[in-house]
């Protein structure tokens, strides 16, 4: 629509390398996701904001960009269809293996959200609702709009914004980069967009602090091909990251701290 031109232009995805990045990156990550408990509907902030934007009972549900499967997995114990995509085979690989072992009827599919034919794998309008939370799937308005287009009834996402990671951004800053995670100006056109469709999207805040150890050898990888979906880093940049990233470390563990306000959007697609 003319009327997006503007948007489109602005919000779009300036590295071609992108999704190489995120399946590297992904998939090296997936052995830090094994095991961890599945989000409860009483006491997880976006299942709650979900359940109130509309009866899980018996609806179908997609999971954009699911990771190991956690919010697919815990859906599946109370809608009736619960599928969800991620870029990473190692990933899925994971939420397969956690579906077969809880006996759930959860569906998991290898995809590739930027290049992905919503017709082709039957999605348009195939969901009651369709979500991305805390993906980097959602990233241009071309993935958004194809989000958009999978639900028909409701849509949710959650983003990470004024996040700082200590190790992490300062990793960045010795390497001259931008900081990680600026998903601010990102939010900003997830509400033009749902706006300039009609609807009245709702938007939640809610602050968060965590810690994450990591041993150096890991975390100089995670800060590498973090910085390296922006492009090719040179080598001083490489240098600085691993001298910034060893700085920190503690008998061989470095433990990050991080801190955000995360960002919740709901809308209903009639409005």
């Amino acid at each position: 629509m003319r009327k997006f031109e503007q948007l489109k232009a602005e919000w779009k995805v300036k590295n071609p390398n992108m999704a190489a990045q995120q399946l590297k990156l992904w998939d090296r990550a997936a052995a830090n996701y094994w095991d961890k408990p599945l989000p409860e509907l009483e006491k997880d902030t976006f299942l709650q904001h979900m359940a109130e934007m509309i009866d899980l009972n018996g609806i179908s549900t997609l999971d954009v960009g699911c990771g190991d499967g956690g919010y697919t997995l815990a859906l599946a114990r109370r809608v009736k269809r619960a599928v969800g995509v991620d870029i990473s085979p190692k990933m899925i690989e994971k939420a397969r293996a956690r579906a077969d072992r809880d006996s759930s009827s959860a569906d998991f599919l290898v995809v590739n959200w930027m290049d992905a034919d919503i017709d082709e794998l039957g999605f348009r309008g195939a969901f009651d609702v369709a979500f991305a939370h805390m993906s980097p799937a959602i990233c241009d308005f071309e993935t958004m709009d194809k989000l958009n287009a999978c639900t028909r009834r409701v849509g949710m996402l959650e983003k990470h914004t004024r996040r700082h990671d200590r190790v992490l951004g300062a990793a960045f800053d010795a390497a001259g980069l931008s900081v990680p995670f600026g998903q601010d100006e990102e939010m900003i056109h997830v509400f033009t967009y749902l706006w300039g469709k009609g609807y009245e999207p709702h938007i939640a805040y809610r602050a968060d602090t965590w810690t994450e150890p990591r041993s150096t050898e890991d975390m100089i990888a995670w800060c590498s091909e973090r910085a390296g979906m922006r492009g090719e880093l040179t080598d001083d940049q490489k240098a600085a990251i691993i001298r910034v990233v060893k700085e920190a470390a503690v008998d061989g563990i470095v433990t990050d701290v991080s801190t955000t306000t995360r960002v919740t959007v709901m809308w209903t697609v009639n409005g």
